[in-house]
């Protein structure tokens, strides 16, 4: 959708906002690559898991439990920093809200596919790396 809205030119964003476009654009792509090696034996464009899928923690999903979540949600800021409008910010709000209850919906069906999946839902970050607690 925010690839779709119209590109405002009477917005003066600040040189680095491209800057950070860019970057953001990049590491997205890279995040979205490497999810799907990593997720390859269980890839699928539905959040039900496949029924012969094993639960993919390795790669990527080691650290992240949605990476290619993060990975839409980093490429809709970098649109965002490419486009700052109201709208952009309004529609890029909205998509996080939708990914975050995909991820839900998707959590709890792993959770009743696959035991294994509670331990790695508490260890594990949602879309960033969990911070470990030091003693």
């Amino acid at each position: 959708m925010l690839v779709l809205l119209p590109v405002d030119a009477a917005v003066n964003a600040p040189n680095w906002f491209r800057a950070v476009s860019l970057t953001l654009m990049g590491s997205s792509f890279a995040i979205l690559l490497f999810a799907v090696i990593a997720l390859r034996p269980a890839l699928t464009a539905s959040p039900v898991p496949r029924a012969d899928a094993p639960l993919v923690r390795s790669g990527i999903y080691k650290y992240v439990r949605h990476p290619m979540y993060t990975a839409v949600i980093a490429i809709g800021a970098a649109i965002m920093f490419g486009n700052p409008t109201f709208l952009t910010m309004v529609v890029w709000v909205a998509l996080i809200i939708v990914l975050l209850n995909k991820a839900h919906f998707e959590d709890t069906l792993l959770l009743a596919k696959h035991p294994a999946a509670k331990n790695y839902q508490l260890t594990t970050g949602a879309f960033l790396p969990k911070l470990k607690k030091s003693n």
